[in-house]
């Protein structure tokens, strides 16, 4: 195998080894030929470790998934757990894949010998679990390369046969393209059914054998040049109609344009005189209206100082007016407020010695009856003082009655001191009480 593929290498469709799913890219990416055929591949057969327990589908790819050999689903892109009784059987990529071989020896309507190179593009349909398990299970990449290559040659064949070898040519331009929508068609109905999609489908290069390309070029040489001396003696013509165009519409513009800057110099000159005019006019108006202006203040000032003066003397009378009449206005309020001062104070002392004399009455009154009241209390709390001094007297062991007996003058003299001992208790007691 070789890298550098030369135009004229045949498209072969294969399915190719790789070690983990993430080399997939970098292989589909790699150009390999072996002989005379471009390898391309459009599956992957995966090996992977055996003790690992996980996969990583790279993305634009999807996995058809065996556990124990047997299929049971497949995975989209990304991260996911695999023991290792789970294998990727296939590894599809999504992109889309250009099948360019060529048709030889394809007989024309004349019986030349034609060679046509032919492009599909084609992708798997991988949205679809069932159709890439028909394309991976029951046609596979060898299966699709043989009937591409059979449609495709069928399909050219009888193209050119309707053809003479000086139309072949016409077989790359767009009517034949829009022809070839039904071979697509026809190619997408049978093709279907295994997850293969057609997308394009043209002729892009056409072989002619030497000596008819020879012949054809001579045609084409001729007819060409023929056109072009044609073609330049037409321009050569339009080029002296268009040069003598030039020459009068340049002198006729020229005229024009003389003309017209005359026409525009004595609308010019009227302009300016029409201005000069207007200046002088508008000088005079404008001194005019100066002179105006002066004396127009002067009159405007002196009407002023007047006005100023007769308004100063009118706010000095009415000041001097109203002056007077808030002091009058003052004094009266002021007599009328001391008036009602006065009024007020009288009612208030009339009220003061009715409100007094109201109060002792009312004490009057609640005294006289407070005395009889506490007639009764007075009298028992005499007599109850009475009874504390008897018994404060009889429980006092050193008090001694004195009397008119004949007992000695020092005894009679210690039994006074004793009683008046015993007064003097009863006087402060009687003191505390009344207080």
């Amino acid at each position: 195998m070789a890298l550098g593929v030369p135009s004229d290498y045949n498209t072969k469709l294969v399915v190719a080894s790789i070690w983990g799913c993430q080399t997939a890219p970098e292989r589909l990416g790699r150009l390999e030929v072996s002989g005379t055929n471009k390898l391309v591949p459009v599956a992957f057969f995966v090996t992977r470790w055996p003790s690992s327990f996980y996969v990583v589908i790279p993305t634009g790819f999807v996995a058809l998934v065996n556990r124990h050999g047997r299929y049971v689903g497949m995975w989209d892109a990304g991260y996911h757990v695999a023991p290792p009784w789970i294998s990727i059987s296939h590894l599809i990529p999504r992109q889309y894949t250009v099948y360019d071989t060529p048709v030889k020896e394809c007989p024309t309507q004349d019986n030349v010998m034609v060679t046509i190179d032919v492009t599909i593009i084609f992708r798997i349909l991988c949205d679809d679990e069932k159709s890439v398990y028909n394309f991976c299970y029951r046609l596979g990449p060898d299966k699709l390369d043989k009937m591409l290559r059979a449609f495709q040659e069928e399909a050219i064949r009888g193209m050119v046969r309707k053809r003479k070898y000086n139309e072949i040519y016409d077989l790359m331009d767009m009517d034949h393209d829009k022809q070839l929508e039904g071979t697509k068609r026809d190619l997408n109905n049978h093709f279907n059914e295994y997850g293969v999609n057609i997308v394009s489908l043209a002729v892009t290069n056409v072989h002619l054998p030497k000596q008819f390309a020879d012949t054809m070029q001579e045609e084409s040489i001729w007819a060409t040049r023929d056109e072009f001396n044609k073609l330049q003696q037409k321009f050569k013509l339009r080029k002296i109609q268009n040069d003598e165009l030039e020459a009068k519409t340049r002198q006729k513009s020229q005229e024009d344009l003389a003309e017209f800057e005359a026409e525009k110099d004595a609308v010019v000159a009227d302009k300016k005189k029409e201005f000069n005019k207007v200046k002088a006019e508008t000088a005079k108006e404008i001194a005019e209206l100066l002179e105006q202006q002066k004396a127009d203040e002067l009159s405007v000032s002196a009407q002023s100082e007047l006005l100023v003066t007769q308004i100063s003397s009118k706010r000095a009378v009415l000041e001097a007016t109203l002056r007077e009449q808030g002091r009058s206005e003052s004094s009266k309020m002021k007599i009328e407020a001391e008036t009602y001062v006065a009024l007020k104070q009288a009612d208030a002392e009339k009220a003061i010695a009715e409100n007094k004399a109201k109060c002792t009455k009312l004490s009057a009154e609640a005294e006289s009856e407070a005395a009889l009241q506490m007639a009764s209390q007075r009298k028992y709390n005499e007599k109850m003082r009475s009874l504390q001094q008897l018994r404060a007297l009889s429980e006092n062991k050193n008090v001694c009655i004195a009397g008119n007996h004949k007992d000695n003058v020092v005894t009679q003299l210690v039994a006074n001191m004793q009683q008046g001992a015993v007064m003097g208790v009863c006087n402060a007691m009687m003191t505390n009480e009344n207080a």
